[in-house]
């Protein structure tokens, strides 16, 4: 076989694998990505922004469709490509211009979400928020398959693969994890949000230019006909924008070709490197909390038993080496500890990890509320009480709470609550025309007592006091946080009436590391002047803006 035929050869099997693509087709793929990948126009700015603003009050309202709709009209993918085109081409001209763009245009949308951040009369943590902000090596991947995407779709040019340019601007996703860097700054420099936002982002940059540039050295875009065409580009072409003011820096229009392909590829797979590896940590660490739950699941089965007990509620707490697992569990029988240690032999083997149970039981019956009751007193046998009932000695309200009082506090030290829920106090109310006092109970807890639950602390007084006829009412006291911003006075005044009624009670305060000192020692200065102890009080500092209290038991 002579030289000739073998080049010759060579050459078709090239074709084939670069698409058969001709040298006219490479020169206006060149002239078309380099093109738009350096149009920086005040209408390119313009696009941009209103898609960084867009995204940004997509996520914010949790909405999916929104957050779509601003990747659809995001122009960021263009520069981003013409960085991808450059390193395989060889040109470090477009590369300066394209990269120097993708940098003021991540600078930009991240300037108008913390913007609009600022603007917004709510800062919650939404899903579509949170999703963007534990990336893996798995989005990695998703970004490496988009650029490998939109790479063809601008390889094929013309109309025949004109319905996936949509798809692709969605699957790239560069804008949604800017705006969440936006509005991890706006909130008050949530660095947790601001570093997973930019992790992700980086990750889907780097995948995008690595598979772009792949498939462009493929398409043979780095051959002599295209390194004529940039040549002819640069001289016949004139930029604008951004890409004008770089072409006037010092030294920029004297960049050659980098002609080393080894070398050019090797500097974007070190960039890929660098943010697989804490990639590769959030995987591992997400393997680790679906294998805890699955393991969970299993080993919660024997505590939904039909027609004897259901789960109620299940948190999974994962710490650094070990899980804490918290079951609310409605039964009909009590479990006891052997139960509770399978579950923990069980699921500890399941998740290569000790688990711990934390068990919290709360009678539950089809049958008679005797039926709960028998159940209760089985766990705990309360004192019978004999109490005068005020239906056979009436009494004027006043002696009657007084005669009460005292068994009702005895009554109330029995009764079989939550674990979950503290006792703080009861208040006594008897009028002349009553038949059984009215008790109050007031508890602290995080969430309020059920119907069903209110119905057997009733029954349960009621048995005790000998006094069927007895009416409770409950005062629930929030355990959850408080905020403590602008206008709380009210707030802390609550707070420190609680703290003075219930002296078991304490309250916990977490401040913001960016929460100005002044408006703190507001708080504690007003606590003092309504009379609460300094002892009574804790005070921590935590990331973010917000000064939040809640009530908790004394310790």
């Amino acid at each position: 076989m002579s030289a000739d035929a073998g080049e010759e050869n060579s050459d078709s099997i090239e074709k084939k694998v670069r698409g058969l693509l001709s040298a006219d087709e490479r020169r206006a793929i060149f002239d078309e990505i380099a093109g738009v990948g350096t149009d920086t126009s005040a209408l390119y700015w313009m696009v941009l922004v209103l898609a960084g603003a867009i995204a940004l009050l997509g996520l914010a309202l949790n909405s999916a469709a929104v957050v779509i709709g601003a990747m659809l009209i995001a122009p960021l993918l263009a520069p981003v490509l013409g960085l991808a085109l450059g390193l395989a081409v060889g040109d470090g001209r477009l590369a300066v211009q394209t990269a120097l763009a993708v940098l003021a245009s991540t600078i930009a949308v991240v300037a108008i979400s913390s913007l609009v951040t600022l603007l917004l009369p709510f800062h919650e943590v939404t899903a579509e928020i949170l999703g963007r902000t534990k990336p893996t090596t798995l989005d990695l991947a998703i970004a490496v398959f988009s650029g490998l995407a939109g790479a063809l779709v601008k390889l094929s040019r013309g109309d025949r693969l004109a319905g996936a340019v949509p798809g692709v601007a969605v699957s790239v996703a560069l804008v949604p994890p800017l705006a969440v860097t936006g509005f991890g700054i706006g909130i008050g420099w949530d660095w947790p949000v601001i570093r997973g936002s930019l992790l992700l982002y980086g990750a889907n940059l780097a995948g995008i230019v690595m598979s772009a540039m792949i498939v462009f050295l493929v398409a043979g875009m780095h051959r002599p006909e295209v390194l004529d065409e940039v040549r002819r580009w640069y001289r016949e072409t004139q930029r604008s924008g951004l890409a004008a003011l770089v072409d006037r820096a010092p030294g920029v229009r004297s960049m050659g070709v980098l002609k080393s392909i080894p070398a050019r590829l090797g500097l974007v797979l070190v960039f890929v490197a660098l943010v697989a590896i804490p990639l590769s940590a959030s995987l591992k660490q997400i393997t680790r909390e679906t294998r805890v739950h699955r393991a969970v699941a299993a080993a919660s089965k024997p505590f939904g038993v039909a027609g004897h007990a259901f789960i109620v509620s299940r948190e999974v707490n994962l710490g650094t080496d070990r899980t804490q697992v918290i079951l609310n569990v409605a039964t009909t029988r009590w479990f006891d500890d052997s139960a509770r240690g399978r579950f923990e032999q069980r699921a500890s083997a399941m998740a290569g990890e000790p688990v711990d149970l934390v068990l919290e039981q709360l009678p539950a019956s089809s049958q008679s509320l005797d039926h709960l009751t028998s159940m209760i007193e089985a766990r705990d046998p309360p004192r019978p009480l004999k109490v005068a009932r005020p239906d056979t000695m009436p009494l004027p309200a006043s002696a009657s709470v007084a005669a009460t009082r005292g068994a009702v506090a005895r009554a109330v030290g029995v009764v079989t609550l939550p674990d979950s829920l503290m006792m703080l106090g009861f208040v006594v109310s008897v009028s002349d025309d009553s038949t059984a006092p009215v008790i109050r109970l007031r508890y602290l807890s995080r969430d309020t007592l059920t119907s069903q639950a209110r119905e057997i602390v009733r029954h349960q007084l009621a048995n005790a006091l000998q006094l069927p006829a007895l009416t409770l009412e409950t005062m629930p006291v929030s355990a959850r946080p408080r905020d403590l911003g602008a206008h709380s006075t009210a707030i802390v005044d609550t707070l420190a009436s609680l703290l003075r009624a219930v002296p078991s009670a304490r309250l916990s305060i977490a401040a913001g590391t960016r929460v100005p000192g002044a408006r703190t020692d507001s708080v504690m200065a007003q606590l003092a002047a309504a009379g609460i102890a300094v002892n009574r009080i804790s005070l921590a500092r935590v990331p973010g803006t917000r000064l939040e209290a809640s009530i908790i038991e004394q310790p």
